[in-house]
């Protein structure tokens, strides 16, 4: 049977690439603003003040910058993830794979939308020559099988660990906990039958069809599940080997994001519990498949990630607030390095595309 087309980033090429470079600089810039602008708002107040020199206190430098290096590293193991699902005969550089997707994280604060995948897919096209239907059905496949190993963290946190969360709030936490494990088995149902559950998607949304509100968010439910069944389909001939690897990757960068996290508590001198770290990590992180639609939805993560570092781990709100903000500058300073991989890639990517 003929492969399964992933649909290509249409329309995208060197100049929407500059284009989207100088939006995702403005956004990044105006987030460290943001960032420096609640520092100096808190600083302002004779509680926030005191906080912030306690904290300042506590803090050990060196074990942040681990911290960061840790965090950093999880984009080595998102490139051997993607790498492992790619089509047989192509291995490129780990190295660029990784600048490729810290270029990602760029394109999806400056577009709404997957935005990221596909131009990490058109960068691995242009520079190295794979079949962008390919490229981008790996990529695709990579991040929804992070997603959906995070989704199983969460769960096995939950129902294995006793957490430390607040009374009052063990329901919530508990909902919270079903919701995501939930996505996390969806997402493993379709990797394992992708054409089956595009063809109960058509069965379902195709009749929801139409000009109106309804009808065109059903158009799009129906477009984006079909692109993920699509790309699903063309890796999963791949063979169990491809998946296991690749799964085996998903964990180990889940695993430096959450030691990088723990380093960052040790950092300031406080303590954490474990099981918690694990669960606020799995579940914001499964949580973010929302960045693809939801422009602004950073600060909802935010709120979501201080939320649940309190309500899981024991930490005190200020330190939860400091470990947030030291995430997001982290992100922030990847942004920059993803800035500097677009400036470095779009040479290559304005030459003629190989073929394949």
């Amino acid at each position: 049977m003929p492969e399964p087309q992933t649909p290509a980033p249409a329309g995208l090429d060197a100049e929407q690439a500059r284009r989207a470079l100088r939006r995702g600089l403005v956004y990044a810039g105006g987030g460290l603003l943001v960032l420096g602008g609640i520092v100096g708002a808190v600083a302002a107040t004779p509680l926030g003040r005191e906080a912030l020199e306690d904290l300042l206190a506590r803090m050990r430098p060196g074990y942040l910058a681990l911290a960061w290096l840790l965090m950093t590293s999880a984009f080595g193991f998102m490139a051997l993830r993607w790498r492992a699902l790619m089509p047989a005969g192509f291995r490129p550089s780990l190295g660029g794979l990784s600048a490729m997707l810290c270029a990602g994280l760029l394109l999806n604060y400056a577009v709404p939308g997957p935005v990221g995948e596909l131009g990490a897919a058109w960068f691995a096209h242009r520079r190295y020559g794979l079949p962008l239907a390919g490229s981008l059905a790996s990529g695709v496949t990579a991040r929804a099988l992070g997603l959906a190993s995070a989704a199983a963290l969460t769960a096995l946190a939950w129902l294995f660990f006793d957490l430390p969360v607040p009374e009052g709030y063990d329901r919530l936490v508990a909902a919270v906990a079903l919701l995501v494990g939930s996505m996390g088995l969806v997402l493993a149902s379709i990797a394992w039958k992708p054409l089956w559950w595009r063809g109960l998607t058509e069965a379902i949304l195709g009749r929801l069809r139409g000009p109106g509100p309804l009808g065109r968010l059903a158009g799009r439910l129906a477009s984006g599940v079909g692109a993920l069944t699509d790309s699903f389909a063309e890796v999963l001939h791949r063979g169990g080997r491809a998946w296991a690897w690749a799964t085996l990757w998903a964990l180990a960068g889940h695993g430096a994001v959450i030691l990088s996290i723990a380093v960052a508590v040790e950092g300031l001198g406080s303590a954490a519990d474990p099981a918690g770290l694990v669960f606020t990590y799995a579940t914001t992180t499964a949580g973010a498949v929302a960045l693809f639609a939801l422009p602004g939805s950073q600060v909802g993560w935010d709120a979501l990630f201080v939320a649940l570092l309190v309500g899981t781990t024991g930490l005190q709100t200020a330190d939860a607030v400091a470990i947030a903000a030291l995430v997001r500058a982290q992100q922030l300073s990847v942004m920059a390095l993803g800035a500097i991989a677009v400036a470095w890639l779009l040479p290559s990517a304005a030459r003629p595309a190989p073929l394949g």
